[in-house]
């Protein structure tokens, strides 16, 4: 009598039941070149345009130009805030003073 043991025909494995989970033939060149995904195009795009922005002159100053001008705004707005609010603090404190009296 011979006793030999019953093992499942997969060798106890179970196959992968997600296909992308087993790479395929040629896999890596169609996740390096997937121009179909629109995340590759937009990478693609976003790469085109920084090199432009960091290869032309032209476009670098009038791109500090355009940063400078927002931020001299910005600090522009924060001082008139901090006027208007030592405004409002002038105020109440006369008015406090006048009904004291």
């Amino acid at each position: 009598m011979s006793h030999t043991p019953k093992y499942p025909p997969d060798g106890g494995y179970a196959a992968p039941t997600n296909p992308a989970a087993s790479p395929a033939a040629g896999s890596l060149t169609q996740g390096w070149f997937a121009v179909t995904d629109p995340g590759y195009l937009k990478g693609a795009l976003l790469g085109a345009g920084l090199t432009y922005i960091l290869t032309n002159q032209k476009v670098q100053r009038a791109l500090v130009k355009g940063v400078v001008t927002v931020w001299t705004a910005v600090q522009g707005g924060i001082e008139e805030v901090k006027e208007q609010i030592h405004d409002v603090k002038a105020e109440m404190s006369m008015k406090g003073d006048a009904d004291k009296t």
